[in-house]
């Protein structure tokens, strides 16, 4: 009898085990089984370059104690990483093998070996500091223990995790589980805090209103092991009250766009940094908010804007949008465009190419004819692809005191988040893969339904 019941429990043990890997098996193949649209070549040109950006300059000594860590910025910026980096460099690794740019066999080794680097790092409760040293992952710039940048990361861990399964998929939930989204949450508000100095030993400011990291929402209420339910995305939803408006153009009353929930500045970052692993488009929040929908008229009303203001500023005009968060004459700021919360226009003719290419999901044509006017402009275009950023001035007759007498500028470097969004967004148009992938994770799904979310 004891013989029997051995046997058949190893038969089911080894039955099971040969479903799991099945299972897995059969995921791979499905990530695998790659069939991307027709691609113009200067756009899957920008894509390549800024996948590359992350597989040429990240640290890939494997005796290095910061082997993974992915640069900030390149040229400057030596030595410096960014967290967030990382997380887009990861999520990169299935575009790289799908278009044959790496093998399967070199981007299973680079995200087993940068978890491995995550795992032995500083951390707390699971989160990191914003900017650490590519060679040894200690703290650079005094930078603050980041949860956003932290979401960034872990979205771009759990993604190579999914990809390629197994050990590494053990990895990437190891250092999921460990986050305390609650240690980063205001009890009292129930709002994320927006920084931690452990100099300090305490957290400051608040994740109020509408913002890039609606992730963060998905991703505490997807945790079984720090969960945070669903009240901090429903204060979200209660701070945006009022920050939500149309454009109206001062030019032309059929540039206007429908009313959208904006961003603080009127930055289009906000609208892409989610979006680019959550599928909004197939899912709609409990009160019927359509995320895809709202950075589709943000991402209009971008577009509209330089279309009014290209007889001021000789940087914005119909194939040449896209304002944002970037580098720019005046040092690096959250340039945005109508509506916002702020009291006077944030913007001074400074254009980022990657808030342009990174809306193809939403405006394919414009786009594209972008890329083509952005490729005539010699310095801004380099081995890595679009640069961070340029301003060509003002128009006769028009002044502004904040660059009036200036040069024309370009920034001299590429920045990992942007060509992290890019190269991520560009998939999702081509292919839907960085959506399919991200969406198909259980601890997601989970966060979605905890959330409210339901499928259109």
């Amino acid at each position: 009898m004891k013989k029997i019941l051995l046997f058949i429990l190893l038969s089911t043990t080894t039955f099971l085990l040969m479903s799991c890997n099945a299972s897995t098996v059969d995921i791979r193949e499905t990530y695998l089984n790659y069939n991307p649209i027709e691609t113009d070549g200067l756009i899957l040109e920008e894509q390549y370059r800024s996948f590359m950006f992350f597989w040429e300059t990240s640290n890939r000594d494997v005796n290095s104690t910061g082997y993974g860590m992915s640069r900030d910025r390149f040229p400057n910026a030596n030595g410096v990483a960014s967290i967030a980096s990382v997380g887009y460099a990861l999520a990169g690794l299935p575009i790289g093998i799908n278009n044959e740019w790496i093998t399967y066999e070199e981007g299973l080794d680079h995200a087993s070996r940068t978890m491995d680097t995550l795992i032995e790092m500083k951390h707390y409760h699971g989160f990191y500091h914003h900017f650490i040293s590519m060679d040894t992952t200690e703290r650079v710039w005094n930078s603050e223990v980041s949860v956003i940048d932290t979401a960034l990361l872990i979205v771009g861990v759990l993604i190579a995790g999914q990809f390629f399964g197994d050990e590494v998929y053990e990895k990437a939930l190891e250092l999921y589980n460990r986050i305390d989204w609650n240690w980063y949450m205001n009890d009292a508000t129930n709002r994320y805090y927006m920084s931690y100095y452990p100099e300090d030993g305490y957290h400051t400011g608040a994740w109020a209103g509408f913002a890039e990291h609606l992730m963060m929402y998905v991703l505490g209420a997807g945790s079984q092991t720090y969960p945070t339910g669903a009240t901090s995305y429903n204060m979200m939803k209660y701070d945006m009250l009022g920050d939500q408006a149309p454009y109206i153009s001062e030019v032309d009353p059929s540039r206007n766009v429908e009313s959208y929930y904006y961003a603080p500045s009127g930055e289009l970052f906000i609208h892409q940094y989610s979006h680019a692993f959550i599928e909004f488009r197939s899912v709609l929040d409990p009160d019927g908010l359509d995320w895809y929908e709202n950075a589709r008229r943000a991402t209009q009303a971008q577009y509209n804007f330089a279309l009014d203001y290209q007889t001021k500023y000789r940087t914005v005009h119909a194939n040449s949008w896209g304002v944002s968060a970037s580098d720019g004459p005046n040092g690096y700021h959250a340039y945005g465009t109508p509506p916002y919360k702020r009291t006077e226009l944030n913007f001074d003719g400074t254009v980022a190419p990657y808030a342009s290419m990174a809306s193809i999901v939403y405006l394919e044509q414009e786009v594209i004819d972008t890329a083509y006017y952005f490729k005539t402009l010699p310095n801004l275009w380099g081995p890595y692809g679009f640069k961070a950023s340029f301003n060509l001035g003002t128009h006769e007759g028009y002044a502004d005191s904040r660059i009036d007498g200036k040069e024309p500028y370009y920034s001299p470097d590429v920045i990992g988040i942007d060509k992290g969004i890019t190269m991520l967004m560009i998939e999702n148009y081509r292919s839907g893969l960085i959506w399919e992938i991200f969406m198909d994770l259980e601890m997601v799904q989970r966060g979605l339904d905890v959330l409210g979310f339901t499928d259109r």
